[in-house]
């Protein structure tokens, strides 16, 4: 994630956090105690195929790199590497260049099309994969175990679980670069998109750090404004249906790649960590492996899996 505005990193790239009053009555941060619906079996039984060790395979590999730093080659290897692994599901991936100040990064696009005729919808479930080291430069150790391998590596089990199920509607999977420098990777996507493709999308999922339990009990926080409440709603129901989670809510998105697509009225949701402020361990060299709950992450993972499958059109005659 990035970092708050009062400790914000640029580089080369001048101030730009911002200080925003709150409108009357808004609320910072609420929690919900959503209704549970009865689980259906099929479901549950595709949720369950979430797997923690190719989880944990995913996201060891990504902490093995020194850095995710965006303009490091360690970066260009980990997208290369992430990729690979998207390919090897059946996906057409591109490895996209954007800006970074004056330096490049990539953006990690994978595409799925969806088997109904006519006019589809696109569904998008994204992460950042860069991280950040703040008291060092690009080649500084930055693991970002929690911030963002957990989030990348929620991707990545998701498009392998998806991968078996043939669907209605489209699916796309993004890795951004360049996050941490200010959104760079995901308001280059977003200022790039076709008029007919931003008409397209019906829900943007984001996953930033989704892997430090930070309060007593596994806990989500689901992040959006207005246009979001809709999918913000489809998640908490999922949380409470098919997992654990206790769930926060807040309309007063910033600081990860969700914003960018909210900026543009486009459906999007953060779902982070609850009281993800208290973890002091990002962008440090401190955000390593043996900071994770793997629970947590697996059902932050649970909980989008479920609504993405829901909002795929999942046709469950044509599964393996």
């Amino acid at each position: 994630m990035l970092p708050e505005e009062v400790s914000r990193f640029t580089e080369g790239e001048g101030d730009w956090w911002t200080i925003r009053p709150l409108a009357m009555d808004s609320v910072v941060m609420d929690i919900i105690k959503p209704e549970a619906r009865e689980a259906v079996p099929r479901m549950q039984a595709n949720i369950e195929a979430v797997s923690q060790s190719t989880y944990n395979y995913y996201l060891s590999s990504l902490v093995n790199f020194l850095t995710r730093h965006s303009l490091s080659s360690q970066f260009t290897s980990a997208a290369t590497w992430a990729t690979d692994q998207l390919q090897n599901f059946g996906y057409q991936v591109e490895l996209i260049p954007i800006n970074v100040g004056s330096g490049e990064s990539y953006n990690v696009i994978a595409d799925r099309s969806g088997n109904e005729s006519g006019a589809r919808k696109l569904i998008l479930v994204t992460a950042h994969l860069d991280s950040v080291n703040l008291t060092g430069g690009r080649e500084a150790p930055a693991p970002g175990a929690d911030d963002n391998a957990s989030g990348a590596a929620g991707v990545l089990e998701i498009a392998r679980v998806l991968a078996e199920h043939p669907a209605k509607q489209d699916l796309r999977l993004i890795l951004f670069g360049g996050e941490e420098q200010g959104l760079h990777g995901s308001k280059q996507y977003v200022s790039g998109l076709a008029t007919s493709e931003r008409a397209r999308i019906s829900a943007v999922i984001n996953m930033d750090m989704v892997a430090t339990l930070n309060t007593a009990s596994p806990t989500v926080l689901l992040e959006g404004a207005p246009v979001s409440r809709t999918i913000m709603g489809e998640l908490a129901e999922a949380a409470s249906t098919y997992t654990s989670l206790a769930v926060q809510t807040s309309e007063n998105p910033f600081a990860s790649d969700h914003v960018p697509f909210i900026d543009e009225l486009i459906p999007a949701v953060l779902t982070i960590e609850g009281t993800d402020s208290s973890n002091t361990n990002v962008h440090t060299a401190n955000d390593t492996l043996d900071h994770i709950n793997c629970g947590l992450a697996l059902d932050i993972v649970r909980m989008n899996l479920a609504v993405t499958f829901r909002l795929l059109g999942v046709d469950e005659s044509q599964t393996p």
